[in-house]
């Protein structure tokens, strides 16, 4: 096939470390922030679409900026519920696609509950067999 290009080596060891600091939460937001504005005035399905974010893993890495753009949403997403078109759907998507609301999104956004837990570890508890320990090297005299 095509464009495809040749088949990775079996041995391939990614060295590159992925940078997680976009999914540090901000202590700093306001309760207020997180909480839907106006809630009385929206309807049940707006209500669990609300809390189903503030639920979601993906909410702990959210900046104010993140619950700025759900309070900006909310009055879409009652509208769509009031009368479903496909312009409201597609916008609605569209930005909770940025705020990761799929697998697919959470992938191209690297977010992964794994990896922000293994975050504190900085050295792996094995490593593979075609892999140098270095500490074990410099103790052994190495450079």
């Amino acid at each position: 096939m095509a464009g495809v290009g040749p088949p990775p080596k079996e041995n391939a060891v990614r060295r590159n470390a992925v940078d997680l600091s976009h999914l540090e939460g901000d202590d700093d937001v306001p309760d207020k922030l997180k909480k839907l504005f106006k809630r009385d005035g929206y309807s049940v399905a707006t209500h669990r679409w609300w809390d189903t974010w503030v639920d979601s893993d993906q909410s702990e890495s959210f900046k104010a900026t993140d619950w700025q753009r759900l309070q900006m949403l909310a009055p879409l997403v009652e509208a769509y519920y009031k009368r479903p078109g496909h312009n409201a759907l597609a916008e609605i998507r569209q930005n909770e696609s940025l705020l990761g609301a799929t697998v697919t999104d959470r992938m191209r956004l690297r977010m992964n509950k794994k990896d922000n837990d293994q975050q504190g570890s900085e050295k792996p508890s094995s490593l593979p067999e075609n892999v140098a320990d270095m500490d074990l090297y410099r103790q052994l005299g190495g450079a």
